[in-house]
């Protein structure tokens, strides 16, 4: 039915509601939006939402000229107040009531960068599958590595909280069955529990994570490695909501849980169909190269805030730099742009650190040479059409993100512009803006933009009215008006403002002006979420009416580009107008076949051809034009400045501030010379790195396959390296079963390069290369031969540098050989227990345990836990066992103390006599650093 239809309409637009949009004033949707949406006639559609209304399913909203519609369904359910059939209303905020009433809250959804863009559609879905009004509806969520799910699951459970779907006690429980894929039977206790005797080690009852989470959520991460007995276990849940513990045959247990599954694997290639079609709701959150320009510059500096306020220093990035990151398309998504974004910061510090005698900055700079090559690869596939739509998102050159989450200002700096609240009139507040406008104007010319009162926030409001007003009114207005009206706009959002009516005074602005500023407001709210109040409506058209005197015109600056060749300046004009979409830049072509006075003859033509009083700016390519200003201004009676270069991105960023920013030609040719010098400085940095490649220096790291020593070396290598700040050697891995095929690929990759060293545990065989054993590394002087390889003596009188990088490569041994003996248990899942024991007894006893105490206390607990989880056997106390702990009672108070994480984890006993075995490790170590009574 037609009826029902526009329902739907209805209920879609109130969907995306929170509490907060009702707060801030939704205006609901009208009869013509709706009419327009479903290709009908408005007659038809005003009867039915008539009827609807005759039925109580919608609020009818009076307060515009034409009536709007709201579901009274939704309504009621969000705010929880009860509404009488035949509601009307001016506007919803009269149906809040007190909102003490009403519980107050932000929508959580709106923390994550692009909540109202590409994951607009994801959090309609989400919210709809949590309010589903039988019970919230169980989600798989798809999406690459990197991209958020586990936060989007987090957010999706907090709004459940807020709407009161899940109660404060509710639980949000995390289990990635990554973990334990390569044992099932742990994997499927882990989740529904396990009784006594289920299998081999279960020596108790232990409840699983769908107990825990009962009356809340279970996020399982990574679902696709759940094995398919695991799948049809779950599916009887969700079918029954019931369950049986791993080991139980009759009873049943009960649990109200809401599943939120997340892959990044194909769900129909990895799960059982009978499995899937019991997950009603499907969302897919997009990568990074999914989402705009602009929401990657939002994610981009949120992820130089926080580095920021880690390292306690502001952060400047130029304009470049925003632009290679905006392309950049990591396979590893956020985390791995995340990665990147941390490296390009190292390497900026390091540089200043090293120009400027390693004395501590006051900020970090980072420009394009501190990103890596995978970062710029992007760059190279740069077509005109991202060019302009990354020119429309990158308004700023540089892009300044401090530390702090609110920056502190003078009392007087908070002054921003406010109009006269008591009898005010239109004339005193365009008056009071224009004062206003003068005084930002004063300060922009000693500065050029004052960054203690200008933040983010105010140069993003700033570049969006410039570019509203010129598109929308056909006026161009200065960076001093729009700051201004921005300042305003802020007031407005920091409730600076106080509340005053006008409305006889509307009735002076024509329609036109009425139509702009309510535009202008929709806009503002729309994109950057500031509600305007409708009694500002006056204030803003006043500010309007302020900026028709600067219709498009002139900017007082006539720019000529003047090369030789037969079209260079053309094709450089050209390209500059056309990126601007302006015909602004004046080219003077100079074949070789006319002579300098010719040349010079036209160019006195054209220049009298540019309106009286105009500056002219000309960027020239070589000869004698560089030397002939003078005579220029004295035959043409222009104020002539001759920039000697030519460089497209100069023109480009000249061209565009003459025109849409106003600048004045002394603020641009600061600007060009700021440029210029960053220019020189990007090409002297890359002509020495491309000497410093055609002689790169390389190490290899070597192993067989499957070994995994070669992986470990080049990570903690590198590591190494980067912490020394040597950024010049590049390590590489290399792993196969056959030496031939060893040599071969070093032959192949080695071709133009130094070959430092090979480190491993294979020797390829290749003499003129130096070869270092890992017994070498492990037991004898191999760091030192590294070293001095490298030529970096001075790190070798570095003790604990050389002593971490020895102790991380014997950890890594020692768990790479455990897994040869262990039966069940994986090593990468013991690492963090077993070293958060050792760290713990180093700590308690002051001392740093030796390579070979860690090796031997790392393969006997992996062995001992395994053999305790699965009851093999126990040691059995005697008296020595008693006596040795009582002469040591402070060790073994130490052990077994470390040991409780252990315990927790695996849900095991460990005796005295295995404490006992533990503390003979310990108290056999040779290490002769410290010496404690234990």
């Amino acid at each position: 039915m037609r009826k029902d239809s526009i329902m739907q309409v209805i209920n879609a637009y109130c969907q995306t509601h929170t509490l907060t949009d009702l707060k801030q004033g939704v205006q609901g949707i009208s009869v013509y939006e709706i009419a327009e949406k479903l290709h009908l006639l408005r007659n038809n559609v005003n009867v039915d939402v008539n009827k609807l209304f005759q039925e109580g399913k919608v609020i009818k909203i009076c307060g515009n000229k034409m009536y709007r519609f709201y579901s009274q369904e939704h309504f009621m359910r969000v705010t929880h107040k009860t509404l009488s059939a035949q509601t009307t209303c001016s506007n919803l905020n009269e149906l809040l009531g007190d909102l003490h009433e009403v519980r107050d809250y932000e929508d959580p959804f709106t923390a994550l960068i692009g909540y109202n863009a590409s994951l607009k559609n994801a959090i309609l879905s989400a919210k709809a599958g949590i309010l589903y009004p039988g019970g919230a509806l169980h989600t798989m969520l798809l999406g690459e590595s990197g991209v958020g799910k586990s936060l989007f699951a987090e957010k999706i459970f907090t709004f459940g909280k807020k709407e009161g779907i899940f109660t404060a006690d509710s639980q949000f429980v995390v289990f990635n069955c990554a973990d334990y894929a390569n044992n099932a039977e742990l994997l499927l206790s882990q989740l529904f529990g396990s009784v006594k005797g289920a299998y081999t080690g279960a020596d108790a009852t232990k409840e699983g994570l769908l107990k825990r989470a009962d009356g809340g959520m279970l996020f399982l991460d990574e679902v696709h490695r759940l094995p398919p007995e695991g799948q049809e276990m779950l599916f009887y849940f969700i079918d029954k909501k019931k369950y049986r513990m791993l080991g139980e045959a009759n009873s049943e247990h009960e649990a109200k849980v809401t599943l939120v599954l997340a892959t990044t694997e194909d769900p129909d290639n990895h799960l059982l169909t009978t499995f899937l079609r019991r997950i009603p709701m499907v969302i897919k959150i997009p990568s990074l190269k999914e989402k705009s320009f602009n929401e990657r510059k939002q994610m981009i500096l949120y992820l130089f805030s926080l580095e920021a306020s880690a390292i306690g220093c502001p952060i400047v990035i130029d304009k470049d730099t925003m632009a290679t990151l905006l392309l950049y398309q990591p396979k590893g998504n956020i985390g791995q742009l995340k990665n990147d974004i941390k490296l390009a910061i190292a390497r900026s510090y390091l540089e200043m650190r090293d120009q400027q005698n390693k004395e501590i900055t006051n900020e970090i700079r980072i420009h394009n040479y501190a990103l890596s090559y995978q970062v710029k690869d992007g760059m190279s596939d740069l077509d005109i059409e991202q060019r302009r739509e990354i020119e429309k998102v990158l308004v700023q050159d540089t892009y300044i993100v401090e530390p702090y989450d609110v920056i502190m200002v003078e009392e007087d700096d908070t002054a921003l512009f406010a109009p006269p609240q008591l009898d005010v009139t239109k004339s005193d507040i365009q008056t009071s803006f224009e004062e206003y406008v003068e005084k930002i104007a004063r300060s922009l010319e000693h500065d050029q933009l004052p960054s203690f009162i200008i933040d983010t926030e105010i140069r993003e409001i700033m570049a969006f009215i410039h570019e509203w007003v010129l598109y929308n009114m056909n006026v161009l207005i200065g960076r001093s008006q729009s700051a201004a009206l921005a300042f305003y706009l802020k007031n407005i959002r920091e409730n600076r403002l106080d509340a005053f009516s006008h409305e006889e005074d509307l009735k002076d602005y024509d329609v036109a002006t009425m139509e702009d500023a309510r535009s202008l407001i929709r806009a503002i709210e729309q994109h950057f979420h500031l509600r305007i109040p409708a009694q500002e409506l006056h204030t803003l058209a006043c500010i309007l009416n302020t900026f028709t005197t600067n219709t498009l015109q002139s900017c007082g600056i006539s720019m000529f580009v003047v090369a030789h060749g037969t079209s260079l300046a053309s094709n450089i004009a050209d390209v500059v107008n056309e990126l601007l979409s302006i015909h602004y830049l004046i080219p003077m072509d100079m074949p070789l076949t006319k002579n300098v006075n010719q040349i010079m003859d036209e160019l006195i033509l054209k220049i009298k051809q540019e309106p009286k009083g105009n500056e002219i700016l000309l960027f020239v390519d070589m000869g004698s034009l560089t030397s002939l200003e003078e005579t220029l201004r004295q035959k043409t009676s222009y104020h002539v400045v001759v920039i000697p270069t030519i460089n497209t991105l100069l023109l480009l960023d000249a061209a565009r501030k003459a025109v849409f920013m106003q600048y004045t030609l002394s603020n641009i040719l600061q600007d060009v010379m700021r440029m210029n010098q960053k220019l020189d400085a990007t090409l002297e940095h890359h002509i020495h790195n491309h000497i410093a490649q055609s002689s790169e220096k390389i190490i290899y790291t070597i192993c067989y396959s499957g070994d995994g020593t070669a992986h470990y070396l080049e990570k903690y290598l590198k590591d190494l390296l980067e912490q020394e700040g040597i950024f010049s050697i590049d390590i590489l891995a290399l792993s196969n079963d056959s030496l031939i095929k060893i040599r071969s690929m070093i032959e192949e990759t080695s071709k133009n390069k130094e070959v430092l060293c090979m480190i491993g545990n294979v020797d390829p065989g290749l003499h003129e290369y130096p070869f270092i054993s890992m017994e070498d590394i492990l037991m004898s002087d191999g760091v030192q031969r590294l070293f001095e390889i490298i030529g970096d003596i001075d790190v070798l009188h570095k003790s604990d540098v050389v002593k971490s990088f020895e102790r991380d490569v014997f950890v890594d041994v020692a768990f790479e050989s455990i897994d040869k003996y262990l039966m069940y248990l994986n090593s990468k899942k013991l690492y963090p227990l077993l070293m958060k024991f050792i760290e713990g007894v180093e700590k308690e006893l002051q001392k740093t345990l030796n390579n070979r105490t860690l090796t031997r206390l790392i393969v006997h607990m992996s062995c001992m836990i395994e053999r305790l989880l699965f009851d093999e056997y126990h040691f059995e106390q005697n008296e020595e066992t008693m006596v040795q702990v009582k002469e040591h009672s402070k060790l073994y108070t130490i052990v077994t103390e470390q040991l409780e994480a252990i315990r927790s984890s695996f849900h095991i006993t460990i005796n005295q006599e295995e404490c006992y075995y533990l503390m003979q490790i310990i108290l056999d170590d040779t290490d002769e650093n410290a010496h404690v009574s234990i």
